[in-house]
């Protein structure tokens, strides 16, 4: 997958199925874990999830996924700041 770049800009919501492929290129034939997080909108923990399934369906394991928050002082609320898709083995 070479293509060159000529002014364009990465979205995550439009090229991480394929981020996702490309990793999986790297893993060796038993791989542990794979995690990958996010800290930009537009895309839920629930889909993050799913490409992770697709994508790394050759391998047999558990797939969890869900948003990453800080807990606020004083309170009882979390701070929304992201997702995380997590495979492991």
């Amino acid at each position: 997958m070479e293509e060159e770049l000529r002014g364009e800009v990465w979205q995550f919501e439009n090229n991480i199925s394929d981020l996702i492929n490309l990793c999986t290129n790297v893993l060796n034939d038993n791989p542990l874990f794979f995690l990958i997080n996010s800290y930009t909108t537009g895309i839920s923990s629930e889909v993050l999830g799913n490409l992770l399934k697709l994508n790394l369906k050759k391998f047999k394991g558990k797939i969890t996924s869900g948003e990453i928050g800080l807990p606020m002082t004083n309170s009882d609320l979390v701070l929304p700041c992201g997702i995380y898709g997590r495979w492991e083995n």
